[in-house]
């Protein structure tokens, strides 16, 4: 299959900022999937000539490009330019995830009296369990989509249906995703979605960041600030088990530290999952949107305030990339990027001490996070 480089697509980035003032996007073939169905690439550009691309294959984030302290455009998101290696290589690099993001313990839930049986992806001592939606989940498709722009913002939306019976959700989910790109450098995600039967859902998007631009790296000698007195202690299915205070923790971001402050400290959640793999339950939960995090490279001057109306932020910080990940501007190192995940609990239909993911007809689901990007 012919690999379209991303360097091809942003020398429409010129172009398009002498074209007009405002935000605007432009589209270009990206190739085709195993299946032989094609795929499209946006490119979003703002005023400042800072950008974002999108692909139609998983609503997936390919790349943000956001000034330095000196002005320098640096793009700030890990993965691939080429289709093949989201395809085959790491299919969780920068799409929406669901129909449920992240886990579902034993792979099932009850829904008003009925047990529904999800197709797992994972299995941890001989239990099953699906995670990010299961083995065909949102990330394995491509979505319709169309660009839109408003006067300070250019964006493009997606939309698929997902059928009554998909990995074993009850339900036809009605779900659009619309990133947008602010002329302020402010990327955010709105995720909406309706059903025809109850059902449950938990959308959010799986991109890893790294600060420092194209020259990547090692990505925990960032500053990370997380707005949680509470984090979570996973069993051995990397769900939760316990809600514990961050006092005296590795996962202590009450203030401002290195993300890898505490790596080697003797800690329960450490040693399950392997390193840094956590999940915050955010201050003050309302439902409104609200500041999850900071990070903050000060290498570049390159930060990223996190806002969300989720109750939930996650990271992971790349253990398992390695130099068999070829990305965009050459092998991915080991801890070369983090999620800056906003979502509802892990495992929440089998857990009623969580926020409710449940779904009915008639009603709405509505999620927006923001990235608001700066540098100084």
């Amino acid at each position: 299959m012919k690999t379209y480089n991303l360097l091809i697509a942003a020398a429409l980035l010129p172009l398009l900022l002498s074209c007009s003032p405002k935000a605007g996007v432009t589209v270009s073939d990206f190739g085709n999937l195993s299946t032989g169905e094609p795929t499209k690439l946006y490119t979003i550009v703002n005023r400042s000539g800072a950008s974002m691309q999108l692909l139609d294959y998983g609503a997936r984030i390919v790349s943000i490009k956001v000034p330095d302290r000196d002005g320098r455009l640096g793009d700030v998101v890990v993965g691939f330019g080429d289709l093949d290696n989201f395809e085959h290589k790491d299919r969780f690099i920068g799409p929406v995830i669901g129909r449920y993001g992240n886990r579902i313990d034993h792979s099932s839930f009850t829904l008003d009296g009925v047990r529904y049986e999800l197709v797992p992806n994972e299995t941890f001592g001989g239990e099953p369990v699906q995670c990010h939606g299961g083995p065909q989940g949102f990330d394995r498709f491509v979505w319709e989509s169309e660009p839109v722009q408003e006067e300070d913002r250019a964006g493009v939306r997606f939309h698929r249906l997902s059928p009554d019976g998909e990995e074993g959700y009850p339900g036809n989910l009605d779900a659009w995703v619309t990133y947008w790109l602010t002329d302020d450098n402010v990327v955010k995600a709105e995720y909406e979605a309706t059903t025809d039967a109850p059902t449950v859902v938990n959308l959010s998007n799986h991109t890893y960041f790294n600060l420092k631009g194209e020259e990547g790296g090692y990505v925990m000698d960032h500053l990370l600030q997380v707005d949680a007195d509470t984090c979570v202690q996973n069993n051995t299915h990397f769900c939760p088990d316990k809600l514990l205070p961050v006092d005296g923790t590795p996962f202590d971001f009450r203030e401002p530290h290195r993300v890898d402050y505490r790596i080697d400290m003797e800690n329960e959640h450490l040693r399950i999952m392997h390193g840094m793999s956590a999940c915050w339950a955010l201050r003050d939960w309302d439902g409104s949107l609200h500041r999850a995090a900071d990070l903050y490279d000060r290498k570049s001057g390159r930060g990223v305030e996190t806002w969300t109306t989720e109750p939930t932020l996650l990271t992971f910080t790349g253990r398992s990339f390695n130099e068999s990940y070829q990305g965009k501007y050459g092998p991915i190192e080991k801890f070369g990027g983090m999620l800056l995940e906003t979502i509802h609990f892990p495992d929440s239909p089998n857990q009623p001490r969580f926020p409710s993911t449940v779904l009915r007809p008639g009603d709405r689901y509505y999620s927006t996070t923001e990235y608001r990007f700066y540098a100084r």
